[in-house]
């Protein structure tokens, strides 16, 4: 028993394997369809709602591994968006480095950017898993935030640079 909750209590920090390209394409279609921010938003949890009305969906850890499942998903997609958000931002710093050196900073700005955003986001979900100290909702608060704060990142990602083009 020990051993599980030790491995609960790091849950939030490891890597899960690569998720269900069906699941991810789920996700991309909802979130990229025709859409405002709030269509997109209404994207976040469709798996995992599903997933919890499945077999063991609904223990504790049933409901977190669906999160944790789902923010896999997600962070293909927030990579891809990332992958693009940067392509564009150093197209744009190429067209201005002849004339605007000084503004030819975007890609730089975005990596730092989401180095930040990884740090924050994986300090806030340790806060939401720690607030629930030794009980179960721990797992469950930790993996929806991760799932959230992931989800609203790649959709960021995707405005962001489908503004820039």
């Amino acid at each position: 028993m020990r051993a599980v909750l030790c491995l609960f209590a790091v849950l939030p920090t490891l890597a899960f394997a690569e998720p269900d390209p069906a699941m991810v394409e789920v996700l991309d279609l909802c979130m990229t369809g025709p859409r405002d921010q709030a269509d997109a938003s209404a994207c976040i949890g469709i798996i995992t709602a599903q997933c919890i009305e499945g077999p063991g969906g609904q223990t504790t850890a049933g409901m977190a591994s669906c999160a944790f499942s789902e923010a896999e998903g997600w962070d293909v997609l927030l990579n891809r968006e990332y992958q693009a958000a940067r392509a564009v931002a150093r197209g744009m710093d190429a067209d201005d480095m002849v004339d605007f050196p000084v503004y030819a900073v975007r890609a730089d700005k975005l990596l730092a950017a989401q180095r930040a955003w990884i740090a924050f986001r994986d300090a806030n979900c340790a806060s939401d898993y720690a607030v629930w100290g030794a009980g179960t909702m721990r797992q469950i608060m930790g993996a929806s935030c991760h799932l959230q704060m992931t989800a609203e990142r790649a959709i960021a990602l995707h405005d962001y640079y489908d503004e820039m083009q």
